[in-house]
């Protein structure tokens, strides 16, 4: 295969590669904005924490975008020195990427002990307030929406007789009272979500990391000289040595093969003999 066709082969496939990577960018965009926007409905209730995975997901959903855009741009300009910049930041990037991982999974690990203790907080406030009548309450939209009911369950209204179960404890359909306590529900939550996040960034870091011998290969092709033909065409001026640097046999010298590089040996022109003149001697 001729060299501008195999340069032309790569830099498709570099541009395929750049849009896979555009569209692990936009699903981490997408996964990450959702499940910040989910947990920041009850944020409140475990202080505002645990919420830095989500947006850490986002801004590396960003960071993907821009460097397609970086990819795209070397590939088409067929630059070596963005191409090999590119390289580099995205192995710098998927090492992030696993390194993300690794953090979601050891903040799910740490987050039981704070988290129920700022839950159990914020539960103690709202009966301390008695805003179980308001709809709109944080406590009442958790209870709706997780299908949960007080702390650690619907004993935690029955300590408290002059207090009874809040509507959003009761089932709308049977009109029974949950018995699975918000705590334990809430914090599985907050978990499956860290888990999200480190399996999105695992699973973009593998998949951007299938096209990096496809940038590699172009960045070598491109390091070839080339000759422009008069048709246009590009060829490799790179010089087999091999059989320049071969020494010709006999066998070579006189059955040359039609792929050879050598030339047959020009023959000599037969020489003539020289003959002296005789000498006339002159009598006196």
């Amino acid at each position: 295969m001729r060299l501008s066709a195999r340069i032309k082969c790569f830099k498709y496939l570099v541009y395929a590669y750049v849009i896979l990577i555009s569209i692990c960018g936009g699903a981490q965009l997408v996964i990450g904005a959702f499940l910040l926007w989910t947990h920041k409905q009850y944020a409140p209730i475990v202080k505002n924490q645990f919420w830095e995975p989500f947006a850490v997901l986002i801004a590396l959903g960003v960071v993907s975008q821009g460097l397609a855009y970086l990819g795209w741009t070397s590939a088409s300009r067929k630059h070596r020195c963005y191409l090999g910049l590119f390289c580099a930041f995205l192995v710098f990037f998927i090492v992030i990427l696993f390194l993300v991982s690794g953090w979601a999974v050891a903040t799910k690990a740490h987050l039981i002990v704070p988290a129920e203790l700022a839950i159990e907080t914020s539960f103690s406030e709202f009966l301390a307030k008695d805003n179980t009548n308001d709809q709109t309450h944080i406590w009442n939209r958790l209870q709706r929406d997780f299908h949960c009911c007080g702390y650690n369950g619907i004993h935690d209204y029955k300590k408290n007789k002059q207090m009874g179960f809040p509507w959003s404890c009761y089932d709308p359909i049977d009109t029974k009272v949950f018995n699975t306590g918000c705590m334990h529900v809430f914090v599985r939550s907050i978990e499956m979500n860290m888990i999200r996040v480190a399996v999105v960034a695992v699973a973009s870091a593998l998949v951007q990391s299938l096209g990096i011998f496809c940038v590699i290969q172009l960045q070598m092709l491109l390091r070839r000289p080339t000759l422009m033909l008069p048709n246009g065409d590009h060829h490799s001026m790179r010089v087999k040595r091999t059989r320049e640097q071969t020494p010709l046999s006999t066998a070579t010298i006189g059955n040359p093969t039609p792929h050879s590089s050598t030339k047959p040996p020009i023959p000599l022109k037969p020489v003539v003999p020289r003959v002296d003149q005789p000498i006339m001697k002159s009598s006196h």
